[in-house]
């Protein structure tokens, strides 16, 4: 298990986010609701691990489930581009964003 923390190090360090989703997206309303949990595969002691990403003082995993929510917490991150699995099982890899970063507006 890796907190918010230890994930900012590892991707920091040159590691990656590996996001599942585990509900595929639908539409609600004006929005996608669906449900995504990330792993973080580090190098620790020489050895690549996948560790799971856990929030709050009860260790559960961080599950987003809003597609708004997935791309907002990409964002927050640093990662470019921000691959979105659809169905349930698909994965995808998300790293930090190699080039120089851009002002944001806001």
């Amino acid at each position: 298990m890796i907190s918010l923390a230890g994930l900012r190090e590892a991707l920091d360090a040159g590691g990656i986010v590996e996001v599942e989703c585990i509900d595929a997206p639908f539409r609600q309303t004006n929005s996608y609701r669906g449900a995504w949990k990330f792993y973080v595969i580090a190098e620790v002691d020489g050895a690549e691990h996948r560790l799971l990403f856990v929030h709050g003082r009860d260790i559960k995993a961080r599950v987003i489930r809003t597609a708004t929510g997935l791309i907002s917490f990409g964002i927050e991150l640093g990662v470019s581009p921000i691959a979105i699995p659809l169905h349930a099982g698909e994965r995808a890899i998300w790293r930090r964003y190699a080039g120089e970063p851009e002002e944001t507006r806001g």
